[in-house]
């Protein structure tokens, strides 16, 4: 590389202020450049980056001048030596323009090795910067080609009961009609261990895997179902985009009118069901529909704790989720031993969750980025409502 530095400029629909915040707060630097963040924005604080596909950069902050520069030291994943990001921020009328250097590290020091990487890396980056900022809209995340599947925790209990040869990848706890997965024959307890050319570990294995892919492609899904390895050939599906409500009364109006028809829903389920049958598991070992409630209650209560760090700006890492514990779900039945317990303390964590919704102040609702995460997950939250209500009939069946 020539010792010319990488300067990239972007204009942005979005203030000074809003704009510094992206580039110094842990959870708005995961919503637009990296997959998890720490950041402590002074002199000599820290910054860690990382992402899905194994990459990570380390630095420390040398300049802090709020709404104006951000200074910090890089230093990538198989780098040698670490060099220097510089962020000038001017105001533009309405707009912010943003001017970012990376380049060497101090006097005398050669500038960052593999510049088009850089310099693509950073326009990436910018770029979906700029759509965060400005709609909400986390291009990795829109453009992901989605599966179709509804994942669970492949325990060792579980590798038992389906009788698997592995102890990692993805256990399928159901499929989603209509979507890729279960147009390609995959099907609940099947284990997805590879796709394509990429092995599927766990959860940010199989996003790896997916980088580079758009909706429409053809991928070869390798699974175990059983003892047994097969492969088929998968379309991944497009992510269907509902844009959520702009304001958070409106979110929480359509999170209680959707919420209340499901909880009605599930209520019928249960009518004429006595105890022992709801806490019948089905003949694959699988949840009864007694510990189905369990986890929707218990996803719920930690749908409480996630708005909390989200309005915050601290929001937790995930790489070390432990799994659905079955200790969760035997605390709730030790309190709630029936189904209609269950049911309606199902329904006080979800009223809890629409006044949280309710609640969200302007300050957090004008970071787009985060507001848009937020309100679109609770939307797409239904999916993962549909898929356990098919679980718990399934259940109350015998199936």
């Amino acid at each position: 590389m020539s010792a010319k530095p990488v300067t990239l400029q972007q204009r942005i629909e979005a203030t000074p202020a809003q704009v510094f915040h992206a580039f110094i707060n842990s959870t708005a630097l995961r919503e637009w450049l990296c997959d998890a963040a720490t950041a402590i924005p002074r002199q000599e604080g820290r910054l860690h980056l990382w992402w899905a596909g194994g990459y990570y950069a380390t630095g420390e902050f040398t300049k802090v001048i709020p709404n104006e520069r951000v200074v910090f030291t890089w230093q990538g994943r198989g780098d040698k030596a670490a060099s220097r990001v510089r962020v000038d921020l001017r105001p533009d009328g309405e707009a912010t323009i943003v001017e970012l250097t990376h380049g060497a590290g101090g006097k005398g020091k050669k500038p960052p090795k593999k510049a088009k990487s850089v310099r693509r890396g950073w326009e990436t980056g910018l770029e979906n910067l700029k759509s965060v900022l400005e709609t909400g809209h986390d291009l990795r995340f829109i453009r992901r080609p989605m599966l179709g599947i509804l994942p669970d925790t492949l325990t060792p209990e579980a590798v038992a009961r389906l009788g698997v040869p592995v102890d990692r990848g993805i256990l399928l706890g159901g499929v989603v009609e209509e979507m890729g997965a279960q147009a390609a024959g995959l099907q609940k307890g099947d284990v997805i261990v590879r796709i394509g050319g990429d092995k599927t570990p766990d959860w940010a294995g199989l996003q790896e895997a997916l980088l580079g892919h758009e909706a429409g492609d053809e991928v070869q899904v390798t699974y175990y179902r059983g003892a047994d390895k097969a492969r088929t050939t998968m379309t991944l599906s497009g992510r269907p985009i509902d844009e959520p409500p702009a304001d958070p009364a409106a979110l929480s109006a359509a999170m209680t009118a959707s919420g209340e028809a499901f909880l009605a829903r599930l209520t019928e389920a249960f009518e004429g069901v006595g105890d022992e049958r709801a806490a019948r598991r089905p003949a694959d070992g699988g949840w009864s529909a007694r510990e189905v409630l369990c986890h929707l209650i218990v996803g719920e209560r930690a749908t409480h704790d996630y708005i909390t760090q989200l309005v915050g700006g601290q929001e937790h890492w995930i790489d070390d989720w432990p799994g659905n514990l079955d200790i969760a779900h035997a605390g709730l039945l030790a309190v709630f031993p029936t189904p209609g317990g269950l049911l309606k303390e199902l329904r006080r964590n979800r009223a809890e969750t629409w006044a949280m919704l309710a609640a969200l102040p302007q300050d957090f609702v004008a970071r787009k980025g985060s507001y848009w995460r937020l309100a679109y997950g609770m939307m797409e939250g239904r999916l993962h409502d549909e898929g356990h209500l098919q679980q718990i009939t399934a259940a109350l069946a015998g199936e």
